[in-house]
């Protein structure tokens, strides 16, 4: 049956897709180092030649894989945004949720990414730093739109920005780090109560608990569909 070329590409996609998708759970299970390309085409039951038809090697593969991870956050928290009905904080909130809950559930990846990356090659570490540069220039946007609406006191978005992503990298680090760790989303609120104290945001201690429960349960319930 002939395919057209939509069909085709469909196909490609839908193939490298199932390599990084096997590739991210290899990793997670053996680690970056021990991984061969040969694990990846064995558990993703694809020939060496398709994988170097799409990777040009596991280091590219596994940059790739970051890059595919990062926009899944990135989706993730706009799926929980509602800028229209919910108020700054609640969306603020929501998106800080999401994103730990993201962590939460991904956290064997999650600890090949952050913790192992360091050792993956100078590549890499720029594409990663863009991202986490990228990251924090969105959430200036957000301190920025705090302001224009007075609910935050800040002298330079940009430098609380900065701020933000660097304690929240940081909890996310020590918590891959702890050998027996509580779920991650179990510091949600402290993290929430202490970024929007940072900010000098007003809030009631009883709407951001609300906001938590409501998106861990949205969050829960599309997972599970």
């Amino acid at each position: 049956m002939y395919r057209t070329s939509k069909d085709t590409q469909e196909r490609k996609d839908a193939k490298r897709q199932l390599i990084l998708d096997t590739a991210a759970k290899v990793f997670a299970v053996k680690g970056y180092h021990s991984t061969a390309v040969k694990d990846i085409v064995d558990a993703a039951a694809v020939s060496v030649g398709s994988f170097y038809f799409y990777f040009k090697s596991k280091e590219n593969l596994f940059t790739e894989l970051y890059l595919n991870i990062a926009k899944r956050f990135q989706t993730n928290a706009i799926s929980v945004l509602d800028v229209e009905n919910f108020s700054l904080i609640k969306n603020f909130t929501r998106v800080m949720m999401a994103n730990l809950w993201l962590y939460e559930q991904n956290r064997d990846i999650s600890k090949i990414m952050l913790l192992e990356a360091a050792a993956i090659n100078p590549e890499f570490q720029k594409i990663r730093a863009a991202s986490m540069k990228e990251s924090a220039q969105t959430m200036a946007v957000w301190f920025e739109r705090f302001k224009l609406h007075h609910q935050v006191n800040i002298p330079d978005e940009r430098v609380a920005a900065l701020i933000y992503e660097g304690s929240f990298y940081y909890l996310i680090n020590d918590w891959l780090e702890t050998d027996a760790p509580v779920p991650l989303t179990d510091y949600g609120y402290a993290f929430c109560v202490y970024n929007l104290q940072a900010l000098k945001i007003a809030f009631e201690e009883e709407s951001v608990k609300q906001y938590i429960d409501d998106v861990l349960e949205e969050l829960e319930e599309a997972h599970h569909k």
